[in-house]
């Protein structure tokens, strides 16, 4: 589930929990493949020492940036990360574990162990062929409609390709796609320049007001809750016998690349 909104607040909360200036003293590291890497632990041992100097995001990409080198972090289906106190018992399916000199840690949480953690010395190539984030202020209504209206798919599956546009997924795509009335299966180069920009403004506010949602409303332990697709930050309700938001017209249900696509009949053409 985790797409930019989720990845964003994941950022934010990082930054406020006052990480930062910190150093890592140890780390462990639990999932399929890594027994075989030269450390044991997929290269992760190279971040002992290291001291975290900030954070940042590209689509649904996270970076924490190192006195040397960077460690990248991107949460998969079920990934979150949560800072732990020593008294904290370990989440239930922490897969790496940094220790901090102060005594806490960071934990990565993923059940489903579809999360990707990396070590390497630079950020060159790191994210090379992603497309621009979708909430960078660059990427303009023209800038989108050029990258967008070349493409011959299904603007659902154009929308997904985080070589045009990085951070939107499955759940965002339907959001955006209806506000601004377009059906996921429409071409993307036979939709007008006017509801591609429209369609560009409908991205920017699903994941502005998805990213709020999230920011306030967190868990007990005022981390944010991110593995839900069926609260009150989706317009389109995921579950059979799911109605359209503004006209009540039965949602209808299509794949495409691969995902299932929820869509109203009748609101978007």
């Amino acid at each position: 589930m985790p797409e930019l909104p989720e990845v964003e607040s994941l950022r934010l909360y990082l930054v406020d929990q006052d990480i930062i200036g910190r150093t890592v003293v140890d780390v462990s590291a639990d999932w399929p493949g890594i027994d075989n890497s030269e450390d044991g632990m997929g290269g992760l041992s190279q971040v002992r020492g290291r001291r975290l100097e900030g954070f940042r995001r590209t689509g649904k990409n996270l970076i924490a940036r190192l006195d040397r080198g960077v460690l990248w972090m991107h949460m998969g289906m079920t990934g979150r990360l949560a800072v732990m106190y020593p008294a904290d018992g370990p989440l239930k399916y922490a897969r790496v574990t940094l220790y901090l000199d102060d005594e806490r840690r960071i934990e990565l949480d993923d059940p489903r162990r579809w999360a990707g953690v990396r070590y390497e010395e630079s950020e060159t190539g790191l994210l090379s062929g992603l497309g621009p984030d979708a909430l960078d202020a660059a990427l303009t209504a023209d800038e989108f409609v050029c990258r967008v209206k070349k493409r011959r798919s299904p603007i659902k599956a154009v929308l997904m390709d985080q070589s045009v546009l990085a951070g939107v997924g499955n759940i965002y795509a339907d959001e955006a796609l209806h506000r601004a009335g377009i059906r996921p299966a429409r071409r993307a180069d036979q939709i007008s320049v006017e509801r591609l920009k429209d369609l560009h403004a409908a991205v920017k506010t699903s994941l502005l007001q998805s990213l709020r949602y999230i920011v306030d409303h967190p868990d007990e332990r005022g981390r944010p809750f991110i593995i839900d697709a069926y609260d009150d930050r989706m317009r389109l309700q995921r579950k059979k016998g799911s109605t359209c938001p503004d006209c009540k017209t039965p949602l209808q249900t299509r794949k495409i690349g691969g995902r299932t696509s929820y869509f109203c009949p009748r609101c978007q053409t």
